[in-house]
């Protein structure tokens, strides 16, 4: 590719010339002169990041270097807009820390009341806590987030409460700053501490749900366990119980086939009369009621047979008294 140099316009052509001295003319129309006046630049994102979505950014906790490292814009060009985002977190961290608060030593109505952060400041004294943090930014979709940031023994805390500014309330978010913000004198630490277990202990110890835990009694009989039986071998019953078993099983046998046919002898006789077909007799043996029963049947006087024909017209002392003339029992 040969490089040209400008030597001259003529008219509305651009005149240039090569190396050798050869002339070239490129006509001047409406895509050049917009080229020319609006030149590409190397960093194009610079275009495509709106300066309200960085500030979004920002204000969400997020500093110059991530919004700059999840946007792919310069870093230089996130810090031109961070500025006035900064001074509005800074401002709402001290907006929280001069909430006036009231606690149980303020005895007096008229004083004037502690701000949050001073009492803050005593907690984190008694607990000889350092390294004082704080921060402050806004959720999406939410309120402000106020953040601070010690070590107390050792350990990095983390207290954390949403603030309202224009209630001018602080709700704890967490163990820390349920601790922070409670009144009354602060436990010994904020972090629980282990129990010590010696090398020796172990858990046996420890009272236990278990078949171990309860005394058996000595005393009582126990049946012998039977003895294992080989793997591939089947267990051989005892000659003796099994025929004992075989003789009671048969025993069994007839006695339950004594008992059904008896039962369903009596309950043909029984089903035949309609008063007694239903209800349910306790077997009882009826040999010994047999002759009384057939004697009673010869002794029991016939009912005379009714002649046929038209019936009697009741007479009027059957209908007064109840009975015939010839029927009177005195």
């Amino acid at each position: 590719m040969q490089e040209l140099r400008v030597i001259g316009v003529e008219d509305t052509s651009l005149v240039v010339a090569s190396a050798d001295g050869t002339r070239f003319s490129i006509p001047i129309d409406d895509v050049m002169q917009a080229r020319l006046r609006h030149p590409q630049q190397d960093s194009g994102t610079e275009r495509r990041i709106a300066p309200k979505d960085i500030q979004a950014h920002i204000r969400s906790g997020m500093s110059a270097q991530d919004v700059a490292s999840i946007t792919g814009a310069p870093l230089e060009y996130i810090q031109r807009f961070e500025g006035p985002v900064l001074a509005e977190r800074e401002f709402v961290v001290q907006s929280a820390l001069d909430v006036p608060v009231r606690t149980a030593a303020d005895n007096d109505p008229m004083a004037q009341p502690t701000t949050f952060g001073i009492v803050i400041r005593q907690r984190l004294a008694s607990l000889a806590g350092s390294g004082e943090r704080w921060a402050s930014w806004k959720e999406t979709g939410g309120g402000w987030i106020v953040k601070l940031s010690f070590v107390a023994d050792q350990i990095d805390h983390d207290a954390r409460w949403q603030f309202d500014p224009r209630k001018q309330s602080l709700v704890p978010l967490n163990n820390e700053a349920v601790t922070l913000s409670q009144q009354g004198e602060l436990a010994s630490g904020l972090v629980p501490r282990l129990r010590a277990v010696a090398p020796g202990e172990t858990q046996s110890d420890a009272p236990r749900f278990d078949s171990g835990a309860f005394a058996l009694d000595d005393d009582a009989p126990s049946t012998p366990a039977p003895a294992p039986v080989p793997l591939g071998r089947a267990r051989v019953e005892d000659p003796v119980q099994g025929n004992q078993t075989a003789d009671l099983l048969e025993a069994l046998r007839r006695r339950r086939g004594e008992r059904e046919a008896a039962t369903f002898d009596e309950s043909e006789s029984r089903s035949a009369h309609p008063s007694t077909g239903a209800i349910r007799v306790i077997d009882v043996p009826l040999t010994d009621f047999s002759a009384d029963d057939s004697s009673q049947r010869s002794t029991a006087p016939q009912p005379s047979a009714r002649k046929k024909g038209r019936a009697s017209m009741p007479s009027w002392d059957e209908i007064v008294f109840g009975a015939r003339p010839d029927e009177d029992p005195a």
